[in-house]
């Protein structure tokens, strides 16, 4: 009769061995065709070290919720139990080895976060945040880092907002499988910051307010630049067919013109004098 049957505790397994026992899993996973997995590795005792990523088990960890599992999921993230783990628009999925030969199954549903949250935060951020790049690394304001992390309106799930499944037998609210793969979730917000965004219904580049204003001022001025490339380059192309010279622009009023003076290029060049001649007196004869 199994440890299982008495309602017992599991046999002690030693990190070596769980780690030798998630290696055996993974390998068994890559020999499967059409099977992609992406493993979750831990460097070091830190599980995460950048602020997408502490804030992620921050936010975890103040729930009381979670308390008695969490210790057990940080244990098996490190052994490298977290076989498989992706991050979709409110879903993430993972494989996590355990006791059983077959991996578990995990499946965790995180709802889109509140569009009257969100844009309370979008109008905090906007006035703070000058660029994407100071958005995905964490390198803004600590009143905004505050407000991202707030319980209830910031950026990061609460339990009412999370529910999960496990293919594990373990009865519990949360198994220590599930809390491995909400670490795991760190260690990916580590490598790729932009994933939360996806995770959790956003769009990234409406955060950020300094950067866009910016960039649009940026493409405007070198439209214009371009523009005015190009009537130089017409009035050199005119200048040198008709034998007038381009003074440039003149401005009158409200009006920009381009005045033309005759050089002694021949005949071509009276014609277009004439021409350029009736052009300005026709508007004086409407007027009248």
């Amino acid at each position: 009769m199994s440890w299982r049957s008495w309602g017992g505790f599991a046999p002690y397994v030693s990190k070596a061995q769980k780690m030798r026992r998630s290696e055996k899993a993974r390998a068994a996973l890559l020999k499967k065709k059409g099977v992609a997995i992406e493993p979750v590795v831990v460097n070091g005792r830190e599980i995460a070290r950048t602020w997408w990523g502490k804030a992620w088990n921050q936010n975890l960890e103040r729930y009381a919720d979670y308390d008695n599992r969490l210790p057990r999921g940080r244990s098996y993230v490190r052994d490298g139990s977290v076989l498989d783990l992706k991050i979709a628009a409110n879903k993430i999925s993972a494989l996590v080895s355990g006791s059983r030969p077959k991996p578990y199954e995990i499946s965790i549903a995180i709802k889109p976060l509140d569009k009257k949250v969100e844009h309370a935060l979008m109008e905090k951020s906007r006035t703070s945040l000058d660029s994407m790049q100071a958005l995905l690394s964490g390198e803004f304001p600590a009143e905004l880092k505050e407000s991202f992390i707030e319980k209830e309106t910031g950026l990061f799930p609460s339990p009412r907002e999370i529910k999960f499944a496990c293919s594990c037998p373990d009865w519990a609210s949360m198994c220590k499988h599930v809390a491995a793969a909400l670490y795991g979730t760190a260690v990916r917000l580590d490598e790729k910051p932009e994933l939360f965004f996806i995770l959790r219904g956003i769009k990234m580049d409406d955060f950020v307010g300094k950067m866009v204003k910016r960039e649009s001022e940026k493409m405007l001025k070198k439209a214009k630049a371009k523009s005015a490339r190009v009537i130089e380059a017409k009035d050199e192309e005119i200048s040198k067919l008709f034998g007038i010279a381009m003074e440039g622009p003149k401005v009158s009023g409200n009006k920009t013109e381009t005045v033309a003076t005759a050089s002694p290029a021949g005949k071509a060049g009276r014609l277009v004098k004439q021409q350029l001649g009736r052009s300005t007196r026709t508007p004086n004869r409407q007027n009248k």
